[in-house]
């Protein structure tokens, strides 16, 4: 295959431009690190990491699954306008509804340990959430449309971060600059995508019962159980340590967050409407091109775990500061991970999702989330921050063995 034959290719196109988000979204803010932790210190910035934390249950409330079960729709009906209308509009609906429900979930669990005011400022980039139709531009397989917006407010956000933080005073301000960026980005890509594929508005209907929903509720249990792994352990450290101890162990997380989601969401994203038709069309087949894109995505997140770890001590160093050097033994402790992670999120996405073996969703997720849970509980108070570490490891390893024991238990009803 040519380098020109390549170039053109729709799914490598979506893949690149999917990776150009998710270094948007993750590697342009982790830029402003190095500098926020300097004039937050490890203690403030503990405490701004443990209000994004829990704001970002609610943030996995308000996406709820669409961005697998709403692309799906949207990729299956891409050429039925009135339909797509009704879709857009029934799961744009139903975000907002999430959103009132996030914000009643963070005023009833809040308490007087942590800054309520720096909460609902982390939080307050969930309605940047609700506009945002990332899953609709999945669907349509038109990624790099969206992908010059999240860079431009991004960048804008950063440049803010860099303009107006200045003292350890501003934490506040640093959390409303991150949520508002996401705000703009929404809505302006939300009214891009209403003009640009003639979405006008119509009333929704059977809201809680339409497919998005329907296909979306399962998808939700499982993304919500098995994402809340990225907070439990920064909830576990700031309920049982102390806010430094937060912000030593937020600090490796970040690091390593933002290097999962480049790595992993462009494969996962960008292939799952491509897997959706080929598992509806061929299960066979479907089931084929899935394992072959597995070993490359196994192979090249292998290589990222190698980086990881060789590169931990430079990159705590250049991102975190001096005073977060505890953060290198943790960041080589979580080398592991992407592999982990880009294994167990390709066999959940691509395997029960495109398989349509949603049912199966929330028993992986709570068998994920009670396992690490109890690792958290059971190793924490005898490991501090590794057992923190460990915990979010082993659950990835709960999930692989999980969803490889569905997909196989199934792999009879594929080829029938």
């Amino acid at each position: 295959m040519s380098l020109k034959t390549l170039l053109q290719n729709k799914l490598l196109q979506n893949i690149f431009s999917q990776g150009f988000v998710q270094l948007a979204n993750y590697a342009v803010p982790l830029l402003v690190i190095p500098y926020v932790t300097r004039v937050l210190g490890p203690e403030l910035f503990g405490s701004a990491s443990f209000a994004q934390n829990m704001a970002g249950y609610a943030t996995l409330l308000v996406h709820f699954g669409f961005d697998f079960s709403a692309t799906q729709e949207i990729s299956i009906h891409r050429d039925d306008r009135e339909r797509l209308r009704q879709i857009f509009w029934n799961v744009v609906t139903f975000k907002f509804l999430l959103l009132i429900v996030s914000f009643a979930f963070l005023f009833a669990f809040s308490d007087n340990q942590h800054n309520v005011t720096l909460l609902f400022a982390a939080a307050l980039l969930n309605v940047g959430c609700v506009f945002f139709p990332s899953w609709f531009l999945q669907g349509v397989e038109q990624i790099a449309k969206m992908s010059m917006f999240t860079l431009f407010v991004r960048v804008l956000g950063a440049v803010f971060v860099f303009l107006f933080v200045k003292t350890p005073s501003h934490v506040l301000l640093y959390l409303l600059i991150l949520s508002l960026s996401n705000v703009i980005v929404g809505f302006v890509a939300f009214l891009y995508v209403i003009r640009k594929y003639r979405l006008t508005y119509c009333c929704p209907r059977n809201l809680f019962t339409c497919q998005s929903v329907k296909k979306g509720l399962p998808i939700f249990f499982n993304t919500f159980l098995v994402n809340c792994n990225v907070f439990v352990g920064v909830t576990f450290v700031g309920r049982l340590m102390t806010d430094y101890d937060v912000g030593i162990f937020s600090g490796a997380q970040k690091i390593m967050t933002a290097i999962l989601m480049v790595i992993s969401q462009p494969f996962l994203v960008a292939l799952f409407p491509r897997m959706s038709r080929k598992f509806s069309e061929n299960k066979q087949e479907g089931l084929s091109f899935m394992l072959k894109c597995l070993l490359l995505i196994a192979l090249i997140s292998g290589l990222a775990s190698v980086a990881v770890y060789f590169l931990s001590p430079w990159a705590v160093n250049l991102m975190l500061g001096e005073k977060f050097v505890p953060s290198v033994s943790l960041l080589c402790l979580m080398a592991p991970l992407p592999l982990l992670y880009t294994i167990a999120s390709t066999l959940t996405v691509q395997g029960l999702f495109g398989m349509q073996l949603q049912r199966y969703a929330p028993i992986v997720g709570l068998l994920v989330l009670f396992s690490n849970i109890f690792f958290c509980w059971l190793l924490i108070p005898f490991c501090g921050l590794k057992g923190a570490a460990f915990s979010w490891m082993l659950c990835q390893v709960v999930e692989i063995l999980a969803t490889t024991l569905f997909i196989v238990l199934n792999k009879k009803s594929v080829y029938l």
